[in-house]
């Protein structure tokens, strides 16, 4: 039962990075960002593969009629943490998905502008008009859920714009502002 499982784990790891080698090669430098498939891809793999694997593997206890009382939990065990350190991120990513999935966003790093594009607005983002910038990430980089974080933009009228990493690595856009005043946040899971 987990050997097959890990079978298909490793040839989807594998897979994975073959993927993910195929995809630098073939990519370009862009400007303009917007919810690319390759940059969902690589945040969301992993926690892709941790959700498989947990249903896998719980679903196959029942079915298991050779296996050991001892071995069924621990198969248990191991599903039932699969599942809780993948979901959450699968969570995270519908929702910053469902956020960012009409925005585009284009950055001049000469001038040290950003255009944001959002259904209905743009939004001319450069060091006059961003009085703050605070990131909100998460409290540990050992979990799935790590790499998804946001900046809050506070602008000079008092509104305030959240753009998520997974439209662009948020490193690029605050290198935008460096003179910008810069708060860190953090949470267990970064939710909008």
């Amino acid at each position: 039962m987990i050997g097959t499982i890990l079978k298909i784990t490793a040839f989807l790891v594998l897979a994975h990075y073959v993927a993910g080698f195929l995809l630098k090669v073939f990519s370009r430098k862009s400007k303009v960002y917007y919810l690319a498939p390759a940059r969902q891809f690589g945040m969301v793999f992993w926690s892709a593969i941790g959700t498989w694997l947990g249903a896998s593997i719980l679903s196959l206890i029942p079915r298991a009629q050779t296996d050991t009382l001892l071995e069924k939990g621990l198969a248990a065990g191991i599903g039932t943490m699969l599942l809780l350190f993948s979901l959450p991120t699968l969570f995270v990513h519908f929702q910053y998905w469902r956020f960012e999935q009409e925005s585009a966003l284009e950055l001049d790093a000469k001038s040290g502008v950003a255009l944001l594009l959002r259904p209905g607005h743009r939004y001319y983002l450069d060091a006059a008009q961003v009085r703050a910038v605070q990131e909100t990430k998460c409290s540990s980089n050992s979990f799935f859920w790590s790499p998804y974080k946001y900046l809050t933009l506070t602008l000079a009228d008092g509104s305030q714009l959240t753009i998520t990493s997974l439209l662009i690595d948020l490193e690029q856009l605050k290198a935008l502002w460096p003179r910008v005043a810069y708060s860190v946040k953090t949470k267990f899971i970064c939710f909008l």
